[in-house]
């Protein structure tokens, strides 16, 4: 009776030492990708960003004020000097532009949506992804790989459809804090496009998310894309009419 009991005294101090080993250690891809999004995924949000291009010996740097609203909604205002007033806005599939020197608003959809954002290596859709990943892919769990030091889950995420922008998605999940940690995104074809490597991660509230990211261009030498966002605020309450082409000309 004695040896039953301190053997099960052994298991609960061990069960409360590796919690979450023992909780996360036999889930599904799609159990991984729930809980990446509950993370990631976000109602209404407003941040500050700085996007900064390297394009082999050169640097630029835009900076930004953004608002988001689910899936379908985001505004970008650009506030680096050369880009003043430059302003994007998101409404579902479609991409709406406003160029203040030419007082112009311009419409990108459908393939030009895959064009370069303001000459970095986050294409449109890229920047304005806000949509779970279960949608679009289909999730196999491959196994366990460490990353900077961190225990990750390694899934593949194969295209349900042909609209998708990447074929196919490599994924290293952090198991303790589940945020994606690095990302390689494929063609239909298998070559390696680009490769995503989240630096910092913060915490808010119940909540892990990726604060700074680099983009690699696979494709193009010695180009790459950090982008940094600060003063974030989730669930903040927008201002009326904020995601209407009225709001552009501004």
């Amino acid at each position: 009776m004695k040896k039953h009991l301190a053997y099960l005294v052994i298991f609960m101090i061990l069960a409360s030492i590796f919690p979450i080993y023992a909780d996360n250690q036999d889930l599904s891809g799609e159990e991984i990708i729930k809980r990446v999004d509950k993370n990631k995924l976000y109602e209404k949000i407003e941040y500050s960003g700085k996007m900064t291009i390297k394009k082999g010996s050169k640097t630029r740097i835009k900076l930004m004020h953004i608002y988001a609203e689910g899936e379908e909604k985001a505004l970008i205002e650009f506030t680096n000097p050369e880009d003043q007033g430059t302003k994007y806005l998101k409404l579902s599939d479609e991409l709406w532009i406003y160029f203040p020197d030419a007082e112009e608003i311009i419409k990108i959809s459908g393939h030009m949506l895959k064009k370069s954002m303001m000459g970095s290596d986050f294409s449109y859709e890229d920047a304005l992804e806000n949509e779970g990943l279960m949608k679009r892919y289909r999730i196999s769990n491959l196994g366990s790989e460490m990353v900077n030091e961190r225990d990750c889950y390694v899934l593949e995420l194969n295209a349900i459809g042909k609209k998708t922008t990447y074929a196919k998605q490599k994924l290293w999940v952090d198991k303790e804090r589940f945020v994606i940690l690095k990302t390689e995104l494929y063609a239909l074809s298998g070559k390696l496009l680009k490769e995503i490597v989240m630096e910092e991660v913060q915490k808010y509230d119940d909540r892990y998310f990726a604060t700074k990211v680099t983009m690699t261009n696979k494709v193009t030498k010695n180009s790459s894309t950090t982008f940094e966002m600060e003063n974030l605020n989730f669930g903040v309450d927008l201002p009326n009419g904020i995601f209407t082409k009225r709001r552009l000309e501004r």
